[in-house]
């Protein structure tokens, strides 16, 4: 074998094992309002499908204390809200959250859902959004996003 084949070689092995040892990133959730968009990257995700300890999402994210620091999508009251899940969550099911409503009865089993903000005043804290897969003491994933005006 020559150089050049020994080189490539030992790169498709080292190629290999560093795909090899790559985990799957957590699923995101993308918001849409007017012209504007968020991705927004899970805040806790198991991956096995267990409930979340919160050894696995920090407590005070489980228990809404940290959503001051959500990504912000600005909203116009009256405006159509999307949010697209990736299809992941769509196949566990998932249940959103605006300012501390579900917004539907049942667990949500498609990629896209849209919603009407409503013609009020967005507070200065904006109104935190929350994509929350399972429910009580059995979450598996949660992703926050803040409406502002």
């Amino acid at each position: 074998m020559g150089p050049n084949r020994a080189v490539m070689a030992a790169a498709l092995v080292l190629g290999v094992g560093l795909l090899g040892g790559c985990e799957k990133p957590p699923p995101s959730v993308t918001a849409f309002s007017g012209t504007g968009s968020v991705r927004v990257p899970a805040l806790c995700w198991s991956f096995d499908g267990e409930p979340l300890t919160s050894e696995q999402c920090a407590e005070g994210i489980l228990s809404g204390q940290q959503l001051d620091e959500a990504p912000e999508l600005a909203v116009t009251p009256g405006n159509v809200i999307g949010i697209s899940v990736d299809p992941a969550v769509a196949e566990e099911g998932w249940y959103l959250t605006a300012g501390g409503q579900q917004l539907a009865a049942s667990p949500i089993t498609e990629t896209y859902f849209r919603f009407t903000f409503p013609q009020v005043q967005v507070p200065a804290e904006g109104v935190p959004v929350q994509v929350l897969v399972g429910e009580g003491t059995e979450l598996r994933g949660l992703w926050a996003i803040r409406l502002v005006g």
